[in-house]
This record gives structure tokens, C-alpha cells and sequence, in this order.
């Protein structure tokens, strides 16, 4: 087993890896696997600051940590569509290599601005959340299809990520970053809680968090954000906001490609002729219709 993609957090420091057997390794795995000699090439290297990896000296630089090597901030901005991935090689070549692994002749996805899923792929990860959407949906008096259309445009914008994201969650939230399943921001999901729109635990007394988030208040609340039974609703209670909140201006309760374009916006000031974008079109209606159709067959 060799490491073709190493991810460092925002120090700079190892976060997670992948294998070329596919495999989302988190450095305390990667060395374990040093350690009883799966793992190829690589060396555990102990220092006062912590334990770190790096490639084992030898003539062939294409497995040096450095040439395979992408930030976290990178791979964020890669998921949320803020960057092409060939303005980062090792996320570019990860790529190609994934896109070559996928077996022809089955049904794709492509995200806007993304490249392909398979279907088959995101259904899989779809499928464990339908009970919560369908929970969400009734106590955020929401359709359900469209929280679930949502759903799916996040996960295949992460895909085949998502592992790689979540393990630097932890290690990114020094920053208002996006988490979980429908990528909530951190602070977002605190003022959702000042507005009494959702709070995932009343007995913990520190939520809301006032005034300017510090890292140790984006700790406590990434430990919710992260579990899908919190992000869902998280992700539902923004979707109710956006609503209530434009009512006073535009009915867009029956326009999901509105909201869908909203949501996955940053924040926008209500106006009278709120108009659709690519991606909100594309949740509203190819997305919208696999959430229907999984949704219905359980």
C-alpha cells in the first residue's frame, strides 16, 4: 500500500491520507501502518511538536509528501466550487485517477462545475439520512424532497472527499468552515440557534455562543455540526430561514430553485426579483428528482 494524497491542516502539519487501495487514513493510522509495513515508502518521523510522516529518502520524488501534498483550505475551496482543481496538481491528479477507477456504462451525476459520480455512489451515501430528512422536513414544515436535492448536491460536491474533510474538520475550525453532511457553516449554525430555530441540546447551557465566535466555541459547536441528525436539521432550519426571511419581500416557499441557489450562496439581502443560478437549477430539478425517487422507495 502507498500514499498517493496527503492532506495538511492549517499549520501545515499531516491530517489525513489516501491509499492507493482507497483507503481515508488519519495520521494515526498511516502510522500505524508504518509501523507493521503496509504502508510503503514512509517514515514516522517523532518531534517535541508531535508525531508527523514523511516519505522515506530515495532518487523517485513523485511519492514525496510534498509533490502529493494539498491543504485542507485547498480541498474546502475545491468542494465548495471556489476552485478548479488544476490550480492544485495533487487534487487534479487524485482526480484523474479516481475517474479512472469508476466502471463505464453506469449512470453518472456531475455536479455543476464538478466532475462525475456515479449515482450508485451517492445513493449509498443518501440512504442512512432518509429518516432524519423525512423528521426534518415535518418539524421545519418543509418538503422533504428538496432538503434530500440539497443533500445530494452536497455530497457529490465532496465526493470522493468527504472522509478527507471530515477528519480535518476538527483541525479547520479555527476558521467558520463548512461541516458535515450539508456542509453548515459553523457560525451560521450559531445564529440559527440565537433565533430559536434549532438548538441540538438544551441542557448544554454554553449554546448560543455570543458575540464573535472564538476557536474553542467553534470546537464545541463542530461536535454537533459533524453528527447527520444535527446537520440535517441544521441544514433544514437555514432552509426555513431563507424562507421567513424572504417572505417579506418575495414568496419563495414555492420556488426551489430559489432556495436552493440561496442556500448554497452566501448571504443575501432580499430583493423582489430573486433569480435562479446553474447549480440551484440543477438541485431543483435532476436532483430533485432522484431525492423524490429514493425518498419514495423507503
Amino acid at each position: 500500500m502507498k500514499i498517493i494524497l496527503a492532506v495538511t491542516d492549517l499549520n501545515g502539519k499531516n491530517a489525513g491520507f489516501v491509499s492507493d487501495t482507497a483507503q481515508i487514513l488519519s495520521l494515526e493510522e498511516a502510522s500505524r501502518f508504518i509501523h507493521s509495513g503496509a504502508l510503503k515508502g514512509m517514515c514516522v518521523v517523532k518531534s517535541r511538536y508531535g508525531n508527523y510522516v514523511r516519505a522515506t529518502p530515495n532518487t523517485d520524488q513523485k511519492d514525496n509528501l510534498d509533490i502529493i501534498s494539498v491543504s485542507g483550505r485547498d480541498l474546502l475551496f475545491y468542494a465548495n466550487q471556489t476552485r478548479h482543481p488544476v490550480s492544485t496538481p495533487p487534487i487534479s491528479a487524485y482526480l484523474e485517477r479516481y475517474l479512472a477507477s469508476l466502471k463505464e456504462g453506469k449512470p453518472f451525476l456531475t455536479p455543476v462545475g464538478q466532475k462525475k459520480i456515479l449515482v450508485a455512489d451517492i445513493k449509498d451515501k443518501f440512504n442512512p439520512h432518509i429518516l432524519i430528512i423525512t423528521a426534518a422536513a415535518n418539524e421545519f414544515k418543509l418538503d422533504k424532497c428538496l432538503i434530500g436535492a440539497i443533500l445530494i448536491d452536497e455530497l457529490s460536491r465532496m465526493h470522493p472527499f468527504e472522509l478527507l474533510i471530515d477528519l480535518l474538520g476538527a483541525k479547520m475550525v479555527g476558521r467558520n468552515v463548512s461541516v458535515g453532511v450539508m456542509q453548515v457553516k459553523i457560525d451560521t449554525a450559531n445564529q440559527l440557534i440565537k433565533k430559536g430555530f434549532y438548538c441540538p441540546n438544551s441542557a448544554d447551557k454554553k449554546i448560543p455562543f455570543k458575540g464573535t465566535l472564538s476557536n474553542k466555541d467553534r470546537v464545541h459547536l463542530y461536535g454537533y455540526l459533524i453528527q447527520s441528525k444535527h446537520n440535517i436539521r441544521f441544514a433544514s432550519a437555514r432552509i426555513r430561514d431563507l424562507i421567513d426571511e424572504w417572505a417579506k419581500i418575495a414568496d419563495i416557499s414555492e420556488k426551489p430553485e430559489i432556495i436552493a441557489t440561496l442556500y448554497s450562496l452566501p448571504y443575501r439581502k432580499p430583493h423582489s426579483k430573486p433569480e435562479p443560478n446553474e447549480r440551484g437549477n440543477q438541485i431543483a430539478t435532476e436532483f430533485y428528482a432522484f431525492a423524490k425517487k429514493w425518498l419514495s422507495e423507503n
